[in-house]
Order: structure tokens, then C-alpha cells, then sequence
């Protein structure tokens, strides 16, 4: 899965982390002997062939961010941090390094590319050590981070920033590393939204398609409906104006067999909410998503009892089809 346009590399579905970490340490130790080389040169502070320290994992994407993306039936793991130590030749005597959390570069991160990732909640990992020493003779060391992903609330982009902190020799420029761990069931995704809405109470209101969105994680097999700039919510046309209902936020409920089938439709801010809506599946529609192409054809209602006193309450009624573009930041 490649996210970020492009620049940030993610592990899909990680269920041998043994193996996969086996090639990593393999591909790392590869990248230690190419990441002291800048334009072909070696960088001015190996002089005496002592070496740098970086975090080697930074240097491979040049922007600080990787991101690993686990199957939501995966409830915990454990991930390494490795330390490098970039030089011409081995090390002779052993390197420390000291790590540390780095939220302010997280902040600047966030600011420089429009981004809002949160820093991960203490319940959600540990870490063995923030503390390691690369022994003479080796250029690679780890501490190992256990995620519990039971805590981790599905619908928020938490990162782990990491930073060398200090160390025994020069402190390399890849000394940044944003781990962003996500939990995606396989109807998470990025989708091109198109449609048709009709809106009983007030006509001014219509459907705002084409519409690209994001259906992210709440469960084993629940997603919700999310706008990549206003968050759960659907967004819709108010005249020509964008808008979105206020807290009616589109939940999907599929069927635990893995068939497809849609069983309910919920609002997430509530069942109902304080503004009495509610969300409602159509019987009438396809409600399905397909197994090949990923595609999701939907039909759902907005009920509104405080302003469609009679029954069913139906305010608004969607009939949507959701093209899979592939996997979401």
C-alpha cells in the first residue's frame, strides 16, 4: 500500500512479523552501507571513518514517515526501532544511542504538510528500552515498541515520533521518524463517491457528487463514512455553497460472514442523536459491496423525527455507489 502520494511505504496486513522482519533487518543493513553516500561522496563528518548515527528507516523515504497497516484482526505486535551506525568501515568500538519522543517535531511535521496526525497514547504501546548500544564491529542495533491495538480508538491517525536524542558519535540528519500504525478492516479505504440525494424538508439542500472520501476502521466490520477535510461527516450542497449535516455521521455495518452484505446503516454521533437523526439502511437498494472490483452500492435514510413528525421520519434519502480507488492516508 502506498500512501502519502507516493513517498511513505506501509506493510499491509503484517501477519509473519517474524519473516517480514527478517527481509527489514536484511534491507536496513543493505541501506547502512548506502546511506552515508551523498552525490556519491561520503559526507564530510567521516572523517577518521568513525561514522554517523541515524535512523536508517528515515533515510529510505526521505520524508521521516513509515507506515505500518495491520488487519483488524490483528490485536498486537511488537515492531523494532533500529539505530545505524553509517560508515565506510565497521565501527570499532561500541556506539550508544539514547531515543527519545520528539512531539515538537510531530507539530512540525504536521504544519509543514497539512497534516493532523495525533501523538500515540501512552496506553496504546511500550517500549523496551530508549537506550541501546551498538556493539564494535556491527552497525545495527534495535529496541522493540508492543502495540496493544485493543486501546487504540480505529477512527484517529496516531504517529510514535521518534528522535535520536543523543549518542557517542555525530548525530546523522536522518535523525527523525514518525511510526504511523494503523488497524484497517478490508472495506477501509479511499472511494469516489457518486449518487443521487433527495432532501424532503428542504429542497435547497442537495447531493454533492462526485465526491472522493474515506470509509475508515471502526470495528471488525464497520466503517464509517469521513471526509478527508471535515471528519465523519456527509457532505452535501446548500444551493451552491459545500456543506454537511450536522451530527449525522454515515456508520456501515457489514455482515460478520465476510459477504458483503450491508445489514445496517447507523449515525455515529448518535442512534439517535441529540437532533433526533438517525440513520436507517434502504431495503430497497443493492447493498453490497463487490468482492472483485471493491465497489459499494448503497441505499440509506437520514430519519428526522423532530422535523418529519410522521412516520417513518424519512428527511433525507440516499442511493450512492462507492468506487474503491484504494487503500486511505
Amino acid at each position: 500500500m502506498i500512501i502519502f502520494e507516493n513517498k511513505i511505504k506501509s506493510m499491509k496486513k503484517l501477519k509473519n512479523i517474524s519473516k517480514i522482519y527478517t527481509g527489514l533487518a536484511f534491507f536496513v543493513l543493505v541501506l547502512s552501507l548506502s546511506s552515508c553516500l551523498k552525490n556519491g561522496n561520503y559526507f564530510a563528518d567521516f572523517a577518521a571513518a568513525a561514522g554517523s548515527v541515524d535512523l536508517p528507516l528515515a533515510a529510505s523515504n526521505n520524508n521521516g514517515v513509515e507506515a505500518f497497516s495491520f488487519d483488524v484482526t490483528v490485536t498486537s505486535t511488537v515492531l523494532p526501532i533500529y539505530a545505524n551506525v553509517a560508515s565506510p568501515s565497521l565501527p570499532t568500538k561500541a556506539t550508544t544511542v539514547v531515543l527519545a519522543l520528539d512531539t515538537a517535531y510531530l507539530t512540525t511535521y504536521n504544519t509543514a504538510n497539512n497534516t493532523n496526525y495525533e501523538l500515540l497514547p501512552d496506553s496504546v504501546y511500550k517500549i523496551s528500552s530508549l537506550n541501546m548500544t551498538i556493539p564494535a564491529g556491527k552497525r545495527l542495533d534495535s529496541v522493540n515498541v508492543s502495540y496493544d491495538f485493543t486501546k487504540l480508538n480505529l477512527t484517529h491517525s496516531y504517529v510514535l515520533p521518534i528522535t535520536i536524542a543523543s549518542s557517542s558519535l555525530p548525530i546523522e540528519q536522518w535523525n527523525h521518524l514518525l511510526y504511523y500504525v494503523s488497524v484497517k478492516n478490508k472495506y477501509d479505504g479511499k472511494y469516489l463517491i457518486t449518487g443521487t440525494m433527495v432532501d424532503y424538508y428542504n429542497s435547497n439542500l442537495t447531493g454533492n457528487y462526485p465526491w472522493t472520501a474515506y470509509l475508515v476502521t471502526t470495528g471488525p466490520n464497520s466503517v464509517v463514512l469521513t471526509d478527508p477535510t471535515n471528519g465523519p461527516v456527509h457532505l452535501i450542497l446548500n444551493g451552491t455553497a459545500t456543506s454537511y449535516y450536522g451530527t449525522f455521521g454515515v456508520v456501515i455495518n457489514f455482515d460478520p460472514s465476510g459477504s458483503g452484505v450491508i445489514n445496517s446503516v447507523v449515525n455515529y454521533y448518535g442512534q439517535p442523536a441529540s437532533n433526533t437523526r438517525s440513520g436507517q439502511l434502504d431495503p430497497s437498494g443493492i447493498n453490497m459491496r463487490d468482492p472483485t472490483s471493491k465497489n459499494i452500492d448503497i441505499s440509506y435514510f437520514m430519519l428526522q423525527p423532530s422535523v418529519i413528525p410522521a412516520t417513518p421520519h424519512i428527511r433525507t434519502a440516499f442511493n450512492e455507489n462507492y468506487k474503491y480507488l484504494g487503500p486511505r492516508p
